[in-house]
């Protein structure tokens, strides 16, 4: 019986350790992932999400550990809740960055997920797998291609210009996950542009590409840029396109371009809004590149023609920076300053930047022919090459213009342009003048050519004069000013051609600003004594501090006076006339005025008047014969009756 028992109870605990290892395994069977890789991540992702999986970027990360830091290149997206995988989509695949983007993460085991709105793309690119889509597809075939060369270009001669000319192309790239080929295509077309159809030289144009000329590979089809960007042999790509390199570049073109000359800038790739109008390019290595960092760059290069072509998201921001006076400067963009800029359908090139091109060159990068010189004057200008590609721009983007002075963009175009007027003469003027006083200042400047002038002045207190002419090479020029603060400022002046060439500034001259000094007591000469009726002269002069010409008010005393009369030259004798027709004291007072309104302490000088002799011996004469007459009547009266 006991045996029996013992049977029993080992045949018990051996169903129920069989039923513990068939739960155990029946658990362990339920806790098995139900996603189990990354396309699986991405499909269930887009079914949940209803979102078109052909018309996106797909990317899935994972799985990924629970705590794992999901990241862009911004910063802190989230930590991963539990196991499972990140999928990336970029909603705008066309678009340059940057612009919409989703993380979504997705459980292993539970497939609940997480979907975080965003603008940036991961800071760890190469850690994600892409899946395949129609878009990502079209993206994957892309490829970099040099444009077709223009066999039949155009050449054309321009009497007694010049070619000092210059251009700067830059392609930033941001990094190799998102340094597309069609920012090098875009380089290519306008570099074998530059000189095939205009005849740049080669070490005239600066390219900026990337991470410059380092083997790695630094684009997203996971190829190097190659540094020959027209097929010629020779290396085209000269610096990375980081932060330090832009300012070196721009430094080193103030130098060159100090006589004069034309600078080009081409930009593409990516960009993006700061706040309002203020926006920025991206550079490589995540560097960036301010509006107002660019401008200043711009500002510091002298008498130059400046034309700027900008491919980026949110470049129309650079418009209001860039356009600015003195000029003359001609820039155009593919967007506005809060809108995104956008690839071609194929992703070969960026649109905008693709039917600019095509305007200037003549043929589009595929070698089809196009016609952008409206006019028909032989030369694409650089309205017309704005109208042509705002006309064939058919994404979702506003190319945006600007140009000043106005009419500019009718003149300027890639080929050279005039010679720059020499270098104005240091202005003429005086060397102190007072507060609020108009001073007239001159330079002279010889063209080259022969052509117009203008001169524009620069008064040293943040401000200019207008352009002033149109003067002959070699007349001189001149304009006024005043200043209404004391102190020293330094006058210069700058001329142009009437093709809106500009010369570089001229030296310096200074002007100090001095407090108006009133005119000293004036002086008074004429007669003290005088008669009725007789025209009288008095001489006054006064002298001025500042050598200020100078205004007389004279009271005569007797209710009459001159009103503020000149001017006159300081210290300069006047005479003035005045007759008296009463007699008796009189006390005349005379002031001086500048012609600042400052006025001088009071003159007085005593005149006596009597009447006048002539008069009064009249008088008494018809008085003597009067009583003369009456006393002969009388006495012969007397006689009469004695």
């Amino acid at each position: 019986m006991k045996k029996q028992n013992k049977i029993n109870s080992l045949l018990k605990a051996s169903v129920i350790s069989i039923i513990l290892i068939i739960t155990t395994f029946t658990s362990l069977t339920l806790a098995s992932p139900s996603i189990t890789n990354y396309e699986e991540a991405a499909n269930y992702v887009i079914n949940q999400l209803s979102i078109d999986k052909d018309e996106v970027f797909i990317y899935v990360w994972g799985p990924v550990d629970k705590g794992e830091e999901i990241l862009t290149t911004k910063g802190y997206i989230m930590d991963a809740p539990e196991k499972g995988f990140i999928t990336y989509i970029d909603l705008y695949p066309r678009a340059n960055l940057f612009h919409p983007v989703q993380y979504i993460f997705l459980s292993e085991t539970t497939e609940e997920f997480i979907v975080k709105d965003d603008k940036y793309p991961p800071s760890n690119f190469n850690d994600y797998q892409m899946i395949d889509t129609e878009i990502g597809e079209i993206f994957k075939s892309a490829y970099n291609r040099r444009a077709s060369i223009n066999e039949g270009k155009i050449q054309l001669p321009i009497k007694g210009k010049s070619d000092s000319r210059y251009a700067v192309l830059m392609n930033g790239g941001y990094n190799s996950g998102n340094n597309h080929v069609r920012y090098w295509n875009d380089l290519s077309n306008i570099y074998i542009a530059l000189v095939d159809v205009y005849g740049f030289l080669d070490e005239n144009i600066i390219v900026l590409c990337s991470d410059g000329l380092d083997p790695a590979a630094d684009q997203s089809n996971g190829q190097n840029s190659d540094p020959d960007l027209d097929g010629d042999g020779d290396e085209d790509i000269m610096y990375s396109c980081i932060l330090s390199n832009v300012d070196l570049v721009f430094e080193e073109l103030v130098e060159t371009l100090s006589g004069g000359g034309e600078l080009f800038i081409f930009t593409t790739d990516h960009g993006a809004s700061v706040s309002g109008w203020e926006t920025l390019f991206n550079l490589w290595n995540m560097e960036e590149l301010t509006d107002a960092h660019f401008a200043s760059l711009l500002a510091d290069i002298p008498a130059t023609e400046i034309i700027c072509t900008f491919e980026p998201c949110f470049s129309g921001g650079f418009l209001d920076d860039v356009v600015v006076p003195p000029g003359p400067v001609v820039a155009s963009s593919a967007c506005r300053h809060d809108e995104y800029s956008w690839a071609m359908q194929n992703l070969l090139y960026d649109e905008y930047v693709f039917y600019w091109t095509a305007a200037v060159k003549g043929e589009d990068a595929f070698g089809e022919p196009v016609d952008a010189d409206y006019n028909q004057d032989g030369m694409v200008t650089m309205d017309e090459a704005f109208i042509f590609a705002e006309a064939n721009d058919a994404q979702d983007e506003e190319p945006q213009y600007g140009e000043y002075p106005e009419g500019t963009g009718e003149i300027f175009s890639l080929w050279p342009g005039s010679q720059a007027p020499e270098t104005p003469t240091k202005p003429d003027g005086p060397e102190e003048c007072t507060q609020y006083e108009y001073v007239t200042f001159t330079s002279t400047v010889i063209e080259p050519e022969g052509e117009d002038v203008y001169y524009m002045f620069d008064w040293g207190d943040g401000t200019h004069s207008e352009w002033v002419g149109p003067y002959a090479s070699g007349q001189t020029g001149e304009a006024s000013h005043n200043w209404s603060e004391l102190g020293d400022y330094e006058v210069k002046a700058v001329a142009k051609d009437i093709n809106g060439v500009q010369s570089n500034w001229s030296e310096s001259s200074t002007i100090s600003i001095v407090e108006n000094q009133i005119p000293e007591k004036p002086t008074m000469t004429g007669p003290k004594i005088a008669t009725t009726g007789k025209e009288l002269e008095f001489k006054i002069a006064a002298v001025d501090p500042d050598d200020h010409d100078l205004f007389y008010y004279i009271l005569w005393g007797d209710g009459t006076y001159v009103n503020w009369e000149g001017p006159y030259p300081s210290g300069e004798e006047i005479t003035f006339t005045h007759t008296y027709s009463e007699g008796g004291s009189q006390t005349i007072i005379s002031m001086a005025k500048d012609v600042m309104s400052g006025k001088s302490s009071q003159c007085t000088h005593k005149i006596y008047i009597i009447k006048n002799r002539v008069v009064t011996r009249q008088v008494n004469l018809r008085i003597l014969d009067f009583f003369m007459n009456s006393f002969l009547n009388l006495f012969i009266k007397n006689r009469a009756i004695a």
